[in-house]
């Protein structure tokens, strides 16, 4: 029989029929079904797109189903970093950046589980899109290589995959340092040149692998080594992208869905080259003054030295993405300075959106103006603890009051991946590095249960034993889930309880080239 589509908000398939209070999964709207017949007022399913695809339940009654897909977006919880994954209706797979830890890898082994063998047809991912060279955004693709090594139990984390393009905006970051010494931030992202006194970058690669090794930092490396591996099973369209470049041509294999890319930065210009020959360049982004309302500068110009951080971020690949009557910004981690010159160069209504991927994890430094031409009726937020190294107090409070300032209407979400997390309260603990270095101490690989216990209680002396910490468990991971079939979006997270989430629904209208947004009163479950 045909796969088919939910087209219910929800839908419980359960391990058997009458009687049966087991939850096998919970589908959501979009989700792929193959009907396998009716017994007694229940429908026999195959749940296609979870497990191994070939799990079977039952919905009760006869569940709505749709003989077409809808377009998904989620946006994964990799702490600090992003990762989302877009699939269209007819099952094309882009990657949007990928986290800098084993996350994101973690997820896309999980949601494309027929793709764990190396003797199985890699997964065909139709683009991948680097925002940019910040390492929480791309470092964690190579940990889908790293994943194909691993056995035993651990097997079922592999992930074998090639991607069909790779774009990116075309910036390469170099070492921080030499030896001992500093290297300034105008030299750390490749040649330069300068301007009426300011620095713009020349050096910009469609292949970040004609860079020099020794001018590229350790995660363009582990890249670098990525993309040669991905090559061996076919070949990969590497292309930078900016502002101004033939959409339809970059995002061909979409527009036959008729999904619409508008790309909206980086923004390229011109200076003298050699010769004096016009060449591309990306113009060195400034390091803005500390002030709590940056938000409200006017202007993308101002004081301040260069910062290659800055540059990298706010040199993000941005787009929108239209499908039917619904549009979704994607945003990279855009500041201040490059969503100010976002809004001053693009056409008017061109940032407006249904849905925006909030720049920089919900950092301080955005564009008040800019957010509000966005105009969302969902903002998503990606962030998260990992590590003091990393914390940055994302998302800000100003932030998230201008986000929702900015709502379009008197209703609108804004979700983030760290608020949909959910941690269990577990016990004292102990970590495996403080019980490996005793167990070493004591020439002894690990203890019985006995012994361990007694040494946990207490009631053994044992000079040396770790000493335990109140734990919690990281039981949900804060994915938010974006469906849309062009008309119709829901929108949900998941929670610590079974089929319970946070979900709304609404439909996007247009007429006249105005959009009308209607929010339904409650999702439902079937």
């Amino acid at each position: 029989m045909a796969i088919q589509f939910v087209d219910e908000d929800f839908v419980v398939v359960r391990r058997q029929a009458e009687g049966s209070a087991s939850r096998l999964v919970t589908l959501a709207f979009g989700d792929a079904v193959e009907v396998l017949g009716q017994e007694n007022g229940w429908t026999r399913v195959r749940v296609a797109g979870y497990f191994d695809g070939r799990r079977t339940g039952f919905i009760k009654g006869t569940p709505p189903l749709r003989d077409q897909g809808v377009l998904k977006l989620s946006m994964v919880d990799v702490q600090q970093g992003d990762g989302l994954v877009l699939e269209t209706p007819a099952g094309k797979i882009m990657f949007i950046d990928g986290g800098d830890n084993k996350l994101f890898a973690r997820h896309v082994a999980q949601r494309f589980r027929h793709r764990q063998s190396a003797e199985a047809t890699p997964l065909e991912v139709d683009a991948i899109v680097v925002t940019h060279g910040d390492a929480d955004h791309f470092d964690g693709l190579n940990e889908i290589v790293a994943s194909e090594t691993l056995e035993g139990e651990k097997a079922r984390k592999r992930l074998f995959l090639h991607p069909r393009r790779v774009f990116h905006n075309g910036l390469v970051k170099g070492p921080t340092k030499s030896g001992q010494t500093t290297i300034p931030d105008d030299r750390q992202l490749g040649r330069t040149r300068k301007v009426d006194g300011w620095p713009f970058i020349v050096d910009l690669f469609d292949d970040p692998r004609e860079t020099a090794p020794e001018k590229m930092n350790g995660p363009f490396k582990r890249w670098a080594a990525t993309l040669n591996h991905w090559e061996t099973r076919g070949p990969i369209a590497l292309k930078r992208i900016a502002h101004g470049m033939s959409e339809p041509a970059v995002f061909d294999f979409l527009a036959e869905e008729g999904i619409v890319v508008e790309l909206h930065g980086p923004f390229e210009e011109e200076v003298p080259g050699a010769g004096g020959a016009p060449q591309p360049a990306l113009r060195f982004l400034r390091k803005p003054p500390r002030s709590a309302a940056i938000h409200l500068e006017q202007g993308d110009e101002g004081e301040g030295r260069p910062s290659a951080s800055h540059t990298i971020n706010g040199h993000s690949v941005a787009f929108r993405l239209t499908f039917g009557a619904v549009r979704i910004n994607f945003t990279g981690d855009l500041n201040q300075e490059s969503m100010a010159r976002m809004l001053d160069r693009l056409p008017a209504g061109a940032l407006e959106a249904e849905i925006v991927k909030v720049p920089h994890h919900g950092s301080h430094e955005f564009d008040l103006r800019a957010l509000e031409a966005m105009k969302p009726v969902v903002a998503i937020v990606s962030s998260g603890d990992e590590s003091a190294a990393k914390e940055y107090i994302h998302p800000r409070a100003t932030l998230m009051a201008a986000a929702g300032h900015a709502m379009r209407g008197q209703t609108g979400l804004l979700l983030c991946t760290e608020l949909a997390a959910f941690f269990t309260v577990r016990d004292l603990a102990y970590t495996q590095d403080a019980l490996a270095r005793y167990f070493r101490a004591n020439n002894t690989k690990s203890f019985t249960g006995d012994r361990l216990a007694k040494l946990v209680t207490g009631g053994e002396a044992a000079e040396g034993f770790p000493k335990p910490f109140f734990a919690f468990e990281r039981t949900n991971f804060g994915i938010i889930h974006v469906r849309t079939d062009g008309e119709r979006v829901l929108v949900f997270t998941h929670s610590g309880k079974a089929g319970l989430n946070e979900a709304y629904r609404f439909t996007v209208t247009k007429a006249n080239g105005l959009r009308t947004v209607t929010f339904a009163p409650q999702v439902t479950t079937r």
